[in-house]
C-alpha cells in the first residue's frame, strides 16, 4: 500500500545565507528536501505543481489507452522566521505501462507514485499508480504540518473505444476531478475525487480494488479507486496555510514553470519557492 512520505533526511539541500532575492527549484527526488530560510527574510513565495498519474495500456483493445489525470497547481506566500527549515516534498509520477501497446494482464502491480499515490490493483490485471502530490511543511514533518499542498492525478485504467477511454481524473484545486462515467469503460463509475473534507484523510489515493482500475491521486485528502476498468480520482489541493493564494485542478490552465501556460502537470512534480 502506498504510503505519504515520511521524514528522510538525504534529498538534496542547500542552505542560503544571504537575504538578496532569489530562487530555487525542487525536483523530484523520492525523499524530503529541506530549504533553509536566508537571513533577514520573513516571507517566501511558493508555487508547486502535483505529478501525474500513470498511463493505461490495454487490455481489450489495443488501438486506444488510458491517460493518467494531469497534477494541479497551488502558490501562496508563507511567512518564515530566518534561518529555519522549510520541508520539500516534490511527488512522483505513478506507475504506468511505457506503452500503449502493452497488454495489462499478467503483469507486476503497479505503484503510486511518491508522496501519496495510490497503487494500482494488485491482481492478474493491474491498473496502473496515482500521481502523488507535491506539499510543503512548516514547523514540523508530518501530514498535519503541511501549509500547502498541489493534488496528484489518479491514474488510468482500462480503455474501449475512443470515447470511453478511462482517464484518471486531475488533481489539485479544492477538489480534484471524478472522470464521467460516460469516458468510463462500459460506463462504470470511476474514482472520485477528493475535497477540502471528503476523500482520504491522510492524504493518500486509494489503492485500485478491482481489475484493471487506477489509483487514486495523493493530495490534502486523497483521491478514490472506481469500478473494474476505470480510472482513479484526483487528489485535492490545499492553500489554508499560506496567504495571496491559489490552487488549481490540472484539467485547467494554469502558469508552466519554463513559461507561458498550460493545461495541468505531466509526469513528476515541482517545486519553486523565491525570496
Amino acid at each position: 500500500m502506498s504510503q505519504i512520505a515520511i521524514p528522510t533526511f538525504h534529498g538534496a539541500q542547500k542552505t542560503h545565507t544571504s537575504a538578496s532575492s532569489g530562487s530555487q527549484t525542487f525536483s523530484y527526488t523520492g525523499a524530503q528536501q529541506t530549504f533553509t530560510v536566508p537571513s533577514g527574510v520573513t516571507s517566501i513565495t511558493i508555487e508547486m505543481w502535483g505529478a501525474q498519474g500513470g498511463s493505461g495500456g490495454y487490455y481489450s483493445n489495443s488501438s486506444y489507452c488510458s491517460t493518467g489525470g494531469k497534477g494541479g497547481y497551488s502558490t501562496g506566500n508563507l511567512s518564515v522566521t530566518p534561518g529555519s527549515s522549510v520541508y520539500v516534498y516534490v511527488g512522483g509520477q505513478g506507475e504506468g505501462f511505457a506503452t500503449c501497446n502493452t497488454k495489462m494482464q499478467s503483469l507486476p502491480q503497479n505503484s503510486g507514485g511518491w508522496n501519496g499515490g495510490g497503487n494500482s490493483f494488485g491482481g492478474t490485471y493491474p491498473g496502473t499508480g496515482g500521481g502523488g502530490a507535491s506539499d510543503i511543511r512548516y514547523g514540523g514533518t508530518s501530514i498535519s504540518d503541511r501549509m500547502i499542498v498541489a493534488g496528484g492525478g489518479g491514474g488510468g485504467g482500462n480503455s474501449q473505444n475512443s470515447t470511453r477511454l478511462s482517464n484518471g481524473g486531475a488533481g489539485g484545486g479544492t477538489s480534484g476531478e471524478t472522470m464521467s462515467t460516460s469516458t468510463q469503460f462500459s460506463l462504470r463509475t470511476p474514482g472520485s475525487g477528493a475535497t477540502q473534507n471528503s476523500g482520504n484523510s491522510n492524504g493518500i489515493g486509494s489503492s485500485g480494488n478491482q481489475n484493471l482500475s487506477g489509483g487514486g491521486g495523493g493530495g490534502y485528502y486523497g483521491g478514490g479507486t472506481g469500478n473494474n476498468s476505470t480510472g482513479g480520482g484526483g487528489g485535492s489541493g490545499y492553500i489554508g496555510g499560506v496567504s495571496s493564494a491559489s490552487t488549481i485542478t490540472g484539467n485547467a490552465s494554469m502558469p508552466n514553470p519554463d513559461g507561458g501556460t498550460m493545461t495541468g502537470r505531466e509526469g513528476n512534480g515541482l517545486i519553486i519557492i523565491s525570496w
